[in-house]
């Protein structure tokens, strides 16, 4: 174990030198489960910050780096190595005198001297089964990578998801030291937890934070005074990852320790939900689209400056499908020429996966009318300019797990912020999702059903969920033609 680690099993080289000194079959599978237990206790917390505690002493420091706890992990398991091997030489005869009694019990022989009580014969346990070797790799971060492929190839994810998922293995590991989830134990998800309670949120974002330590960043961080711990909500995310690569594990029968659970570990937040992010009012979005963008703007450099110039592209298009229908901004900047349909006479937005964008979940895909407005703007002569692939091409994705809609982002800040000045405090382009469920909610009072077909809602109801069929678009089409012109 000092020289491989603690988590490998006696190789076959290993097990011919043992057979030849005289270990059964049931002796080498026992050195194998007991050296497993040594390496589950060499990776406890409590060990781990033992050791850490004992060699900053030593080497005369307030904390050790990671590259020195790795090293002094492998002077411990050394020594004991040592300590181990010598002890048959000056073994005390108290020892030995434990280990005959401890034989006679075993092999169900009386002790010795006659207040001896008769005893049952004692027969000794079979030794355990070897544990057949996983069909899947355990490797916490291979793990985690079959679930998100997992979830991206059935449409379950979107690009973004599938990387944090990724991350979060990846961060679990650093911050644990476990690299095969079977030794994964409860004690190494809470120091995970107290990890990202320390760790500053925007973490590794420096070239110099990637070349250090987790330990390093947390304490330049005190140091410093800065921020420190990520988000409740973003702490709730990771563990809900975490508690989703565990199932997926189980799934492909890799075995676990029984006693993890993440649930414990999850932060309140202190911030409700509907408060995160603020609706867009009537007024709002009045003075959003009085803007440059729409009313006319210098030139295609200078899109926040008015002028007379209108250019009817991505950062024309999204807001304005946005506010027509409460979709998701990637939603809409994934569109294709084929996802706008006709049905029924009435055209409509087909939101569904696509090989360059995906959905946030299944109900996601719906088809919401087309608002009279849109079309009366151009927007049919705007898809009929486009030959094939996306209706906004001007979106590109600057980078593997970036969105296409990052392309209008910079902008789209600037204006709200030149328009609403001080109004724009907790708004964003979420906020026209909160705007149209408001409308349709409390202006127009949509029964709850077709808000959902309408928003791509989950629907809770197990009735509605599984019978009948979605809100037709004859019906849906009045909802959409009722929101406000927003000029």
């Amino acid at each position: 174990m000092a020289r491989k680690g603690a988590e490998v099993d006696l190789d076959e080289d290993e097990r011919r030198e043992l057979t030849a000194r005289g270990y059964s079959e049931a002796d080498l599978d026992w050195i194998n489960h007991y050296q497993h237990h040594l390496g589950r206790a060499a990776a406890t917390e409590a060990m781990e910050n033992k050791i850490s505690r004992r060699v900053a002493k030593i080497a005369g420091k307030e904390r050790i780096s990671g590259h020195e706890f790795f090293d002094a992990k492998r002077i411990y398991l050394n020594g004991r190595a040592a300590a181990l091997l010598s002890s048959k030489d000056g073994l005390e005869s108290g020892f030995e005198d434990a280990m005959q009694m401890a034989s006679r019990i075993r092999e169900g022989k009386q002790p010795d001297g006659p207040q001896a009580a008769p005893q049952a014969v004692q027969h000794p346990a079979p030794a355990p089964a070897p544990e057949p070797e996983p069909a899947f790799d355990p490797a916490l971060e291979a793990v985690a990578d079959r679930l998100a492929g997992r979830k991206e190839k059935r449409g379950r994810v979107t690009d973004k998801t599938a990387y944090q998922i990724r991350k979060t293995a990846e961060l679990l590991r650093e911050a644990t030291g476990v690299g095969d989830i079977r030794m994964l134990r409860q004690e190494h998800l809470m120091a995970f937890s107290n990890i990202m309670h320390a760790l500053p949120p925007t973490y590794r974002k420096t070239p110099k934070e990637r070349e250090m330590t987790l330990q390093e960043i947390i304490t330049a961080a005190e140091a410093a005074g800065g921020k420190q711990g990520f988000a409740a909500a973003t702490i709730n995310r990771n563990l809900g990852f975490v508690g989703q690569i565990i199932k997926h594990a189980r799934s492909e029968g890799i075995p676990l320790d029984p006693l993890l659970d993440t649930r414990d570990l999850r932060e309140t937040d202190p911030e409700d939900e509907q408060d995160k992010v603020a609706s867009f009012s009537r007024e709002d979005l009045k003075r959003l689209f009085a803007g440059p963008v729409w009313q006319g703007c210098l030139s295609a450099g200078r899109r926040t400056q008015l002028g007379e110039v209108v250019i009817k592209d991505a950062l024309y298009w999204l807001p304005l499908i946005a506010a027509y229908t409460g979709a998701r901004r990637e939603e809409i900047a994934g569109l294709a020429r084929e996802d706008i349909v006709t049905e029924d006479g009435i055209p409509a937005f087909h939101f569904r996966p696509t090989e360059i964008r995906r959905l946030k979940n299944r109900p996601s895909q719906r088809k919401v009318p087309i608002h009279p407005h849109l079309l009366e703007l151009g927007f049919m002569e705007h898809v009929g300019q486009v030959e094939t692939g996306q209706i906004f091409p001007d979106l590109k994705q600057r980078k593997g797990r970036g969105t296409l809609s990052d392309a209008i982002s910079f902008n789209w800040h600037k204006l709200l912020h030149a328009q609403l000045g001080q109004d724009a405090a907790k708004k964003n382009f979420h906020s026209f999702r909160h705007y149209v469920t408001d409308e349709l909610r409390y202006q127009q009072e949509v029964p709850e059903l077709s808000r959902h077909h309408l928003l791509g809602h989950a629907i809770s109801s197990e009735e509605d969920r599984r019978y009948g069929q979605r809100t037709p678009l004859p019906l849906l089409k009045p909802l959409i033609d009722a929101l406000p012109r927003v000029f």
